[in-house]
């Protein structure tokens, strides 16, 4: 058995049943627990070139890239793991839980906690693992609520996130709350204590630029949608401008 990143260390002082990844064996499945296998296929191309292509089974079960790309095209319609992963990995991780969960809704609700969870920390190479879900499904519970979705939002061309709308079982009203969802998978801190820093300060700023306007609400998907993608490309090409002034200004003393 292998522990894979400080989660894991955290959480066998979280919880009793840790969450681990271990190499695969015989043995039956218990709840929760999952077999993932990767593998690396070598094709011959046109001009004696030849091409890399990363496979992976769930459960004895091949999942395609298009079971994620065609939910988050974006993502590049291809499979990748590891802390290089890249765009690649979303797809790997969407994949994934769609073969697990079975429902588009949870799979889309789910898929970046995974591949920040798991799938960064797929060792490089091919692969076999059992992965055991049960503290993960505690640490996430409640991204299970039924009423909850998630969305894609471009806040530019090249800055992506997933957006959590809330639906109302009564009205049909749905919200969504901006300063809780910035920088909610800002992954490119490897560090957890500064990531987490990271994360509170861009969203401390990301409310004192919205004020008020950080909770979006409508009865239609594509109005509240487009609300938050308008919202949040400000607040990008701002903050890019800042930073380029700030770099500008030190330059230039």
């Amino acid at each position: 058995m292998f522990f894979v990143g400080s989660y894991f260390e955290k959480n066998m002082r979280v919880y009793q049943n840790p969450c681990y990844i271990k190499r695969a064996s015989s043995r039956p499945y218990q709840m929760n627990t999952h077999q993932i296998k990767g593998r690396l296929f070598t094709v011959s191309l046109a001009h004696a070139d030849t091409e890399t292509i990363p496979r992976i089974w769930v459960n004895g079960t091949e999942v395609l890239p298009e079971m994620g790309s065609g939910l988050r095209p974006f993502y590049e319609c291809g499979f990748d793991w590891g802390r290089g992963g890249g765009n690649r990995s979303y797809t790997a991780a969407l994949a994934i839980c769609l073969a697990i969960f079975r429902e588009e809704r949870l799979a889309e609700n789910l898929f970046a906690c995974f591949r920040e969870e798991f799938v960064q920390h797929f060792p490089t190479g091919e692969f076999e693992l059992l992965i055991d879900l049960s503290p993960f499904l505690l640490k996430y519970e409640a991204r299970f609520q039924p009423h909850l979705y998630s969305f894609f939002c471009f806040s530019s061309l090249l800055n992506c996130r997933e957006i959590l709308v809330h639906k109302d079982p009564l009205t049909g009203e749905l919200s969504a709350d901006l300063y809780a969802n910035y920088a909610m998978h800002n992954t490119m801190i490897a560090d957890e204590k500064a990531r987490s820093l990271s994360e509170r300060k861009q969203r401390l700023i990301f409310r004192f630029f919205s004020r008020e306007n950080y909770i979006v609400k409508g009865h239609d998907v594509k109005e509240v949608m487009q609300k938050v993608e308008d919202i949040m490309s400000t607040f990008f090409w701002r903050s890019l401008e800042r930073v380029l002034r700030t770099k500008y200004i030190a330059r230039c003393r």
